[in-house]
């Protein structure tokens, strides 16, 4: 945000400890507290700094005056990471709004591949809409500036569908300041705060099918809007604001709740299945169910980015083979595609090159089933049993422990437990990490992934590469001991199992899990059925817990304070991994993280989260992706932001040849 220029004439002084007389008496560190005063234009301003120091007694001996005068004409510029705005209690982010820049040319069809077009895709109802869709029709309310992949922008105000925000006090409830004179598609008027608030509400109401409202319903409870421009956004009662609100709200959270037209979805409600009204740089024109969608600009500026194309063209194309061929043809700009493909057809057009996306993902195979949560944290309802607890000799990976015999308490104070684990949750855990030291990580990385999808380990993120990391959790490649632990665990020979690759999600790629389950086959001999359901069919096996075999899915690597465990715990209606992790493991991580203010500390709850998932391996991690896509020579220019998953966005940003 520039305030304008003006002349600065800066005076710094400053108390310089150029020598310190320090009288040892005991040896102990002391922190000292030394003032800088800066002046400028006349006002005072004083910097505390904190001086560590042995001794009890500490003396300035030398005082030095460094007067510097700057004159010249400069821009005052307000960057707005979240470190400077904040968003914890008490915070607050203004900025004015950012007068979007002419488009460099506004002429040309992109045309893109997508993996599917699902029926939920371009609804306006937000109730079972998949809301935000990264294709530029929908805006969420805050919006992060573009940074280099695999980084995520800082929050931006001025480019935002809110001018900005202020956090009450005590963490209960956002104030919203929105942007004026934004308009909707296709005439439908001008966003207001009660547009903002019945969208966000339609969203999280009961029974919705909105893929974000499971996320955000744990915390987020009704919107209200106060006056015109301002809408006040209330935490749900005995739940905590999440640490990570700003993400989530924000254009760098997959499927962010977004806003559309109140008067629009209850005047014209059959229409508005099959027409989203959005506020973004492209309006929806025409689209079929997993086949097509034409998008166009809109006429004239937008707000934020106007798009520098006239029109956008998304094909759905699922067969990877159907996706190359055409690439390669030209028939398609832009194409979704594995390690073990893309190489070659960016080779094919001359000009043409690999795009990273997103900030990488954790790919694993989660151990289904594993249901431990006794309630649930927010309403204390009971949630123990779910339908997907079987513990029987068709389920040997899932484990119960509040079965006869079992101490709970014994089992989740501790890692490793203090006293052993009885027989059930032994042996289960005795089969979980066979499935894991079974599959050869280096090898479904240069074979599969082609050097694009090092190894991992963990459930949280952590890798080699950071300071965080723990020796304990690296998973071996040892078939023998997975045979030794499969026999101990009384699991046969030629055991009968099925495992769901689910076979339609671009972030996804099937190859990655047929090829881990593949080493069940050959090293366990193990007789395995793939399951190839799309994610839509087999959702409501994960909404329900009911779900019972192991499948594949990814975590986003996320940043290493962020709360760690929000998909294996109970959710309000959202979707989980197929396991929910007990409620005093979840209240000293993901829960008490959620309540943390200290960065440490959170990162600390999350090595205890990771010393859990890695000892009981209620997931099998198998390798590291970053989505990569195919780009045609004729795309100059395109600067998608870091989204969390991969997806592809920011078409407004395409410049064609």
């Amino acid at each position: 945000m520039v305030f304008g220029k003006k002349t600065w004439q800066i005076a710094i002084t400053a108390l310089s400890l150029t020598a310190m007389l320090i009288m040892a008496c005991g040896g102990e560190t002391e922190t000292i507290t030394v003032v800088e005063t800066v002046v400028v234009k006349g006002d005072t301003v004083e910097v505390v700094k904190e001086v560590e120091v042995k001794g009890d007694t500490v003396e300035v001996v030398k005082e030095v005056e460094v007067v510097k005068e700057v004159v010249k004409e400069v821009e005052v510029v307000v960057v707005a990471t979240a470190a400077a705005y904040g968003s914890g209690p008490g915070s607050r982010a203004f900025a004015e709004p950012k007068e979007a820049s002419p488009p460099k040319q506004q002429s040309g069809t992109l045309v893109v591949e997508v993996p599917r077009l699902p029926g939920a895709s371009f609804t306006s109802r937000p109730y079972d809409g998949l809301t935000s869709d990264n294709y530029g029709i929908s805006d969420p309310l805050i919006y992060a500036d573009p940074a280099d992949i695999p980084i995520r922008g800082s929050f931006n105000p001025s480019i935002s569908l809110v001018n900005g925000w202020k956090v009450a006090p005590d963490g209960t409830s956002i104030i919203f300041d929105l942007r004026k004179g934004v308009d909707f598609h296709h005439g439908q008027g001008q966003v207001t705060a009660e547009d903002v608030a019945w969208s966000m509400n339609d969203a999280l109401a009961e029974g919705n099918t909105n893929g974000r409202a499971g996320f955000v319903g744990e915390w987020m409870g009704e919107w209200e809007a106060v006056d015109s421009n301002t809408v006040k956004m209330n935490v749900i009662e005995g739940a905590t604001l999440s640490p990570v609100w700003l993400l989530e709200l924000s254009n760098t959270w997959r499927n962010t709740l977004t806003v559309t037209s109140k008067s629009y979805n209850l005047d014209n409600p059959e229409e508005a299945k099959t027409m989203k009204i959005g506020t973004g740089p492209f309006h929806l024109v025409d689209w079929a169910v997993d086949d097509y969608a034409e998008l166009a600009a809109v006429d004239g500026e937008h707000y934020r980015a106007t798009a520098s194309i006239d029109k956008l063209m998304l094909i759905a194309m699922g067969d990877a083979q159907v996706k190359v061929a055409a690439f390669k043809t030209g028939e398609v700009d832009i194409v979704n595609l594995g390690s073990q493909y893309i190489a070659d057809a960016v080779a094919a057009i001359p000009g043409s090159y690999i795009q990273k996306l997103g900030e990488g993902s954790t790919l694993h195979l989660y151990m289904a089933g594993n249901f431990w949560q006794q309630t649930h944290p927010v309403t204390g309802d009971q949630l123990y049993p779910r339908d997907g607890l079987l513990v029987d000799s068709d389920h040997p990976w899932i484990g119960d422990p509040y079965a006869d015999g079992c101490d709970p308490d014994n089992l989740f104070a501790t890692v490793p437990p203090e006293k052993p684990a009885c027989d059930n949750m032994e042996n289960a855990r005795l089969v979980r990490h066979a499935l894991a030291m079974a599959i050869d990580r280096d090898a479904i990385n240069e074979i599969v992934g082609l050097g694009n999808t090092p190894p991992a380990h963990t459930f949280t993120g952590f890798s080699e590469a950071n300071p965080e990391w723990k020796d304990d959790w690296k998973i071996p490649y040892d078939p023998a001991a997975a045979k030794a632990n499969l026999e101990k665990a009384g699991v046969p020979a030629g055991f009968k199992m099925k495992a769901w690759v689910v076979p339609d999600a671009s972030s996804l790629p099937p190859d990655i899990a047929e090829a881990a389950v593949q080493f069940w086959v050959s090293e366990l001999g193990l007789d395995v059925e793939i399951e190839s359901t799309n994610y839509a069919g087999r959702r409501p096996t994960l909404i329900g817990r009911s779900i019972s075999i192991p499948f594949h899915h990814h975590m986003n690597a996320g940043y290493a304070d962020e709360p760690k465990g929000r998909l294996v715990s109970a959710s309000k209606g959202g979707a989980n991994r197929g396991i929910e992790l007990p409620n005093p493991v979840l209240d000293k991580t993901y829960l008490a993280n959620l309540k943390e203010g200290d960065a440490a500390t959170r990162i600390a709850n999350n090595i205890w989260m990771e010393d859990y998932m890695s000892y009981w391996m209620l997931n099998v991690p198998m390798v590291f992706k970053t989505a990569l896509v195919a780009v045609n020579g004729r795309v100059t220019e395109w600067t998608p932001y870091t989204e969390t998953f991969g997806n592809q966005n920011s078409f407004e940003t395409v410049v064609l040849k």
